[in-house]
């Protein structure tokens, strides 16, 4: 079973955000089944790589998005992913290094913070970019 189902709720309705969103999702629910599948070091080294560079590219989506439509909260928004970006970092040079296996505990922090990202802090730009024609 996905440790995230994609799905309407999660949907914002900004197309590219909703595209981006959705294949972060996958790549969520592919290190997962990784890890309940006892995959090699190697392959779950590389799925969580794939997930943190993705991570930058949809974040650098996003926050281009909102500058250029002056969104009120820009800087709260990119301290969020920031804070975000430092600790899954943190995860992954703990892993190449050997000292930290990919857990559950992991996946739970995943899994909390991009839901609880989109439904809260994504879903408050959405009235800024809808005004300014981002469909």
């Amino acid at each position: 079973m996905a440790l995230i189902t994609w799905g309407p709720a999660l949907e914002i309705g900004i197309g590219i955000i909703d595209s981006q969103h959705q294949r972060w999702v996958g790549l969520i629910n592919r290190l997962d089944e990784e890890i309940e599948r006892g995959r090699g070091g190697a392959v779950v080294g590389e799925t969580l790589k794939a997930l943190i560079d993705y991570t930058h590219t949809h974040f650098r989506t996003e926050e281009d998005l909102l500058k250029e439509h002056s969104y009120e909260d820009y800087a709260l928004h990119c301290r969020e992913h920031r804070i975000f970006t430092d600790q899954i970092e943190i995860y992954q040079d703990r892993f190449d290094a050997g000292s930290l296996r990919i857990s559950g505990d992991l996946m739970e922090y995943l899994r909390g913070w991009l839901l609880t990202h989109i439904t809260s802090s994504d879903r408050a730009y959405i009235q800024t970019l809808k005004d300014a024609g981002v469909a």
